[in-house]
């Protein structure tokens, strides 16, 4: 049904060192290889036009995403098989396209949910009872850069699961927006960074509306 399409996401992983490069360099990235590929994409109108591609949720930095997305808008009609290849040609070995699928929408999708999953170094894990300790306030105050005003990360807080050797945090979206992995990580009593006690953060899943 879908086989000529004029809007496509694109989910794709980043890994390896381009964990550490900036949002902005990474659309910059695929803008390039978009190009390269000789994919013609929509441009919006205006003074300082730009390519028609939507990122629901930017990665932060250091963070290794396995089900990242991308949308765009095409000005022809193209095989999403022949943009998979094209592009998968263009772009760099930590950055790899896993699929290409149609959008039937022309609205923006927007997201619902994320999950990371968080691996401590040397297995330091939350004390014991710290999670539901957590997880039964209602007000969890965290005041972030150039804010006056902290922001209340718990309605943020899906569900908080731990084993042996990680942590999986499901984080949604809510009208005052979400909160980050180290946010939450803090509040758990660990600090995300080099040399603290975090060896990796991995956004396994990205869930959108559509």
């Amino acid at each position: 049904m879908f086989g000529n399409i004029l809007r496509i996401q694109v989910k794709f992983l980043k890994q390896g060192s381009l964990r550490f490069i900036s949002h902005h360099n990474l659309m910059k990235l695929f803008e390039r290889a978009i190009r390269r590929a000789s994919i013609s994409v929509k441009m919006s109108e205006g003074f300082n036009p730009r390519p028609k591609i939507a990122y629901p949720l930017a990665l932060p930095v250091g963070i290794k995403g396995i089900d990242e997305k991308l949308e765009m808008e095409l000005c022809e009609e193209m095989e999403v098989s022949d943009i998979e290849t094209r592009l998968k040609k263009q772009l760099p070995e930590n950055i790899q396209v896993t699929s290409v699928e149609p959008v039937p929408s022309h609205v923006k999708s927007t997201v619902k949910d994320v999950t990371y999953v968080v691996k401590p170094k040397n297995g330091k894990m939350p004390e014991a009872g710290k999670t539901d300790e957590l997880l039964s306030k209602n007000v969890l105050n965290t005041l972030r850069k150039g804010k006056k005003q902290a922001f209340n990360i718990r309605p943020s807080i899906n569900r908080i699961t731990t084993n042996s050797q990680s942590i999986d945090l499901d984080l949604k979206m809510t009208p005052e927006g979400m909160a980050r992995p180290d946010e939450v990580l803090l509040h758990l009593g660990l600090k995300a960074g080099i040399d603290y006690e975090i060896s990796e953060i991995v956004r396994k899943r990205v869930n959108l509306f559509s």
